[in-house]
Formats: C-alpha cells, sequence, structure tokens
C-alpha cells in the first residue's frame, strides 16, 4: 500500500466528516436518493481511515487522537 503522511490523512479524515455532516443535515425535502448512497460510502470510508489513522498514530505520535479530528467526545 502507498505510503501517506499523518498530517496528509489529518485532512482527508477531516474532510470525509465534513461531507458526512454536511449530507446529514441535508433537510428531508432537499434529499434525494443519491443522497443516502452517498452518505453510506462516505462513512464506510470514515470506518477506513480511523484504522489507518491508528496505524499512523502508532508511529507519528505527535497527531491528535481520531476523535479530535472529527470533533467527537471520546
Amino acid at each position: 500500500m502507498p505510503e501517506i503522511r499523518g498530517k496528509t490523512l489529518v485532512m482527508v479524515i477531516q474532510a470525509v466528516e465534513s461531507e458526512i455532516r454536511r449530507l446529514r443535515a441535508l433537510p428531508d425535502e432537499q434529499t434525494v436518493p443519491e443522497d443516502e448512497e452517498r452518505l453510506v460510502a462516505f462513512e464506510n470510508v470514515a470506518e477506513e481511515l480511523e484504522d489507518l489513522y491508528e496505524e499512523a498514530r502508532a508511529t507519528e505520535t505527535s497527531l491528535p487522537a481520531y476523535a479530535r479530528l472529527v470533533k467527537r467526545a471520546d
């Protein structure tokens, strides 16, 4: 698998989380079926990124906790 720097991974995680929040915040009357599919796809990507991030934190100790990146409580 190609290497990715921790800081780059941080930016990707935050971008994915931002899209998840945007999709979840859409009013029902503004959503289309593709929005639900897109939300599920982004949630799946977020799970994979969380696993990769935890691996990166094992070697890059300066990286913050994943929950801080996505502004969740631990």
